[in-house]
């Protein structure tokens, strides 16, 4: 009953304002993550809040327009934006976190372990290499404006998805395709920016288990993991231009097919 009267005592304005508050800070939330892993509430709130002051003008120009769609309740309004925020957020979280599932491949398949011998805490072995691939991905995206893409699309769902209409019909469909459409373009983005540094460190494990079936020869230890570890650099170092500039232009692909597909 508290909840009717309170809801039932905002203005249509407020209700958008709210809801888009509301997608913006889940998207914020959880896109953020790859970039701010270790960001404060305070940093993540202030982005939100900056977002948040763009987006709701535009958002309550849309629902003055004639064709627009009543706006309902609060929660239910406030419900449908959380989802189209945290699939938003999803989104970009995962294709920027795409260099970093290639490196962490790379990592585990040449058994490269830099990060223990800078902290023996650090999970997993391929976390050196994950690290490696993840700043040049992030590097590479900054330069070509990725971020400017993310924020764009963001404010400018609110005029493609007004807000109260998540669970229309249109609106759904592109919700769905969103988050089928995220994980398996951030997949392929990984599995292509990997897959010619892996082909040379599987092809030197079979060179080198071939050697040594045929040749009587004990490595020493840890002999084999390093001249692994020098393939796998040697082959980040030959395609370091697919890397900067390669991952760049595709996840700017990902980017534009998961905000642009609308």
């Amino acid at each position: 009953m508290e909840a009717f009267l309170i809801t039932g005592a905002l203005s249509p304005e407020a209700v958008v304002a709210a809801g888009v508050c509301g997608r913006i800070a889940a998207a914020v939330a959880t896109g953020t993550l790859p970039i701010l892993p270790g960001g404060s509430f305070r940093i993540r709130l202030t982005l939100a809040f900056a977002l948040a002051v763009v987006a709701v003008p535009m958002a309550l120009a849309v629902q003055s327009t004639p064709t627009a769609r009543p706006i309902g309740p609060l929660l239910p309004v406030l419900a449908g934006e959380l989802l189209v925020g945290l699939l938003m957020g999803t989104a970009a979280a995962a294709v920027l976190a795409a260099t970093a599932w290639a490196g962490g491949i790379l990592g585990s398949v040449s058994g490269l372990s830099w990060s223990d011998d800078f902290d023996p805490a650090a999970a997993g072995e391929s976390a050196g290499i994950a690290r490696l691939a993840w700043w040049v991905g992030l590097a590479a995206f900054f330069t070509a404006g990725g971020q400017l893409a993310v924020v764009g699309g963001l404010i400018d769902s609110v005029r493609h998805i007004p807000v109260g209409t998540a669970f229309g019909a249109s609106p759904q469909e592109w919700l769905v395709t969103l988050a089928v459409t995220t994980p398996g373009v951030a997949i392929s983005l990984a599995a292509m920016l990997a897959m010619p540094a892996l082909v040379a460190v599987m092809a030197f494990h079979l060179a080198s288990a071939i050697c040594l079936r045929s040749i009587p020869f004990s490595p020493g230890h840890g002999l084999l993991q390093g001249l692994g570890s020098l393939v796998l650099l040697t082959s980040l170092w030959l395609g370091a231009e697919a890397w900067a500039g390669g991952s760049a232009i595709m996840m700017m692909r990902s980017i534009d097919a998961c905000f642009g597909g609308r």
